[in-house]
């Protein structure tokens, strides 16, 4: 068995039995008592940073919206971005899209991340503001094709575990390339891909060039 058959099979086995967390929507359903948890090295699937259960963003009723936001603690790009993601998921919430941040670096430790959400604003001593998530296998940047971080994308749920990518680039245009950062953010493009998919009309620029920091293959 190859690496990249393995991981799928472990991915497999751990979302068998009901432990999957569904996050999509205004209604998220919470997690059972058996969902299954990580030690502090993350597992090889999305986890939640904060208490390590397994999550599955795509998993949601057909027609639901979700948007991801690949992000890296060691990313300068991504981090100088951390008010506009915290106002980005307050702007999702209240238009009923789920948002998560992903990390999908393959050798980053769950209290490490979770560090870097306390230190950034995600997630504060009361409780977790921002969905933050662990996806070491990357198995989030393959459905969605991210190539840097940060980069954000939207999806319209099939509620069978997919969706349609409908947006993939630019969380905004704070850097308009690497080391060239603008005074102050002037186009919200993800942020206003959300209103449009909610609103029902075509994303005016569905794939515009996200500037961040590469993502290293786990292989």
């Amino acid at each position: 068995m190859d690496r990249l058959s393995a991981i799928g099979a472990l991915v497999a086995s751990l979302l068998v039995g009901g432990g999957v967390v569904v996050t999509s929507g205004c209604a998220p359903r919470s997690a059972s008592e058996s969902a299954r948890t990580t030690p502090d090295v993350v597992a090889q699937a999305p986890v939640d940073v904060v208490d390590g259960r397994i999550v599955e963003p795509l998993d949601g009723p057909a027609g639901t919206f979700v948007a991801i936001v690949f992000i890296s603690h060691e990313c300068p790009i991504a981090n100088a971005m951390a008010p506009d993601l915290r106002a980005l998921a307050a702007h999702a919430a209240a238009n009923c899209v789920a948002l998560h941040l992903v990390h999908p670096s393959p050798w980053a430790t769950r209290g490490e991340l979770l560090r870097h959400a306390r230190e950034f604003g995600f997630v504060s001593a009361a409780g977790t503001d921002v969905s933050v998530l662990a996806d070491p296998s990357q198995s989030l940047v393959a459905r969605c094709g991210a190539t840097v971080t940060p980069e954000g994308a939207l999806l319209r749920l099939d509620g069978k575990g997919g969706g349609e990518l409908l947006y993939l680039g630019r969380v905004n245009d704070l850097y308009v390339g690497i080391g060239r950062r603008r005074p102050s953010i002037s186009s919200h493009d993800l942020g206003n891909a959300i209103d449009a998919a909610v609103a029902g009309r075509a994303i005016p620029q569905p794939f515009p060039k996200a500037v961040g920091c590469f993502i290293e293959s786990p292989r």
